[in-house]
């Protein structure tokens, strides 16, 4: 996300947050000023749509935290329901969540739940997104045709899913091969099948 993405944000909010995703990501203080200048608004502003500077710090890593893991879930519940073709959507799928480009994203994840300890205002938007998206993910496993979960069970295995990302990212070194995701991937979809075909008895 660059300055030209900043500036393209459709209102002052959306600029707000997206320079403080920027800021966050890249483990800088929050400053509001700076925050203001590259968002090209005032700082007035920033009080128009947040109580405060916290406010603002909680609601984009809120948004960090829900990162592309909504994005992830929508492609996920359009996959094949043939058996063969699905373990291949799985596994291409989790190629695409472990790829280096995403490790930031990925790295910020864990730095906003380190935040929601000490910030109850992240803490209320965290346990708020984290339960949309075990929701999302619990909805795409009960959609997979021959499994049969109940909510408790798909929501169960949402949060091991899900959970089993951040981790990977919190346990693995810093610079992962490319080899090792490729087998992460293998590893995810192989335990995903599995689970499916578990349920589908």
């Amino acid at each position: 996300m660059g300055e030209s993405a900043i500036a393209d944000a459709p209102n002052g909010r959306e600029r707000l947050l997206m320079a403080t995703e920027v800021a966050l990501r890249a483990g800088r203080e929050v400053r509001v000023a700076e925050i203001c200048k590259e968002a090209k608004v005032s700082a007035a502003l920033i009080y128009k749509y947040f109580d405060d500077r916290e406010d603002l710090i909680a609601e984009g890593y809120g948004r960090i935290y829900r990162g592309l893991v909504a994005e992830d879930l929508a492609g996920m519940a359009d996959f094949p329901t043939d058996p063969a073709e699905l373990r291949i959507a799985i596994r291409d799928q989790a190629r695409q969540i472990f790829r280096r480009d995403r490790d930031d994203i990925r790295w910020a994840r864990l730095e906003a739940l380190s935040h929601a300890r000490i910030n109850p205002g992240v803490a209320r938007r965290i346990e708020k997104i984290r339960l949309q998206l075990v929701e999302e993910f619990a909805n795409v496993l009960m959609s997979y045709k021959g499994a049969v979960f109940t909510r408790d069970e798909a929501a169960t295995m949402s949060v091991i899913a899900l959970g089993l990302v951040l981790g990977v990212t919190a346990m693995s070194y810093q610079e992962l091969s490319d080899e090792k995701r490729d087998s992460l991937a293998e590893m995810w979809s192989t335990m995903m099948m599995a689970t499916l075909a578990e349920f589908a008895k």
